[in-house]
């Protein structure tokens, strides 16, 4: 017998297991240089624009949270994370889509009512 899932489980199809397990390697580089040139905002820029644009931002906020607590690095890795939260933010809202314009409650009431009014007017045109 096959094995029982929940009816919301849904199976990763094998590219996306590939594509989960492959590392960056231009991440893993960008990362390199900001570990070893902390100070530099140039490689933090360089860094979050590459996870920026290659829907990264929760590994950057993973990576900078590793250093929240350093008493060397941490304040510099808060003020990324919250570079991170705005970018993250701003992207939402882009993809943010306006909702679409329904019907005033009054069309569907009078719709409601003259469809009930169609099928009394049948009944009663059947055993009436």
């Amino acid at each position: 017998m096959g094995e029982l899932r929940p009816p919301s489980f849904r199976t990763p199809a094998p590219r996306e297991l590939i594509l989960a397990a492959m590392p960056d390697p231009v991440l893993e580089a960008l990362w390199k240089r900001v570990t070893d040139n902390w100070e530099d905002d140039r490689t933090h820029e360089a860094f979050l624009r590459h996870c920026q644009e290659n829907a990264l931002l929760g590994e950057a906020a993973a990576r900078y949270r590793m250093f929240r607590e350093d008493e060397a690095r941490g304040e510099f890795a808060k003020k990324r994370l919250e570079a991170i939260t705005l970018l993250a933010t701003t992207a939402l809202l882009a993809q943010r889509t306006e909702a679409r314009p329904t019907l005033p409650k009054w069309v569907t009431v009078v719709v409601t009512l003259a469809c009930a009014g169609v099928v009394v007017y049948l009944v009663g045109q059947m055993f009436g």
